[in-house]
């Protein structure tokens, strides 16, 4: 059984998890979902020039996508599943 948790449980439980890799299902800015398996703390091919804006400020999480390889951003204000630590959790909208 799924629990349900609120955005800012979700965001929190990401940002504590540490390195450990985990699992989002969130809408992209232009309406599609993306499924991605990703960690924090991943410092791989980082140029030290950094982001123009502040993540927080928009309530993103930057994370490294497993998957392809590279860095993406997690709206969290759009999330709808969260997967880690062999929990599964829905998202309350």
């Amino acid at each position: 059984m799924n629990k349900k948790i609120t955005k800012e449980e979700a965001k929190e439980l990401i940002l504590n998890n540490r390195s450990r890799i985990f699992s989002v299902l969130f809408t992209k800015k232009d309406g599609s979902k993306r499924q991605m398996n990703a960690r924090l703390d991943v410092k791989k091919d980082i140029k030290g020039l950094g982001l123009k804006y502040n993540p927080s400020d928009f309530n993103y999480i930057i994370a490294f996508d497993m998957a392809k390889k590279n860095y993406r951003t997690i709206n969290v204000n759009t999330l709808e599943k969260l997967r880690l630590n062999k929990k599964e959790y829905n998202i309350k909208i």
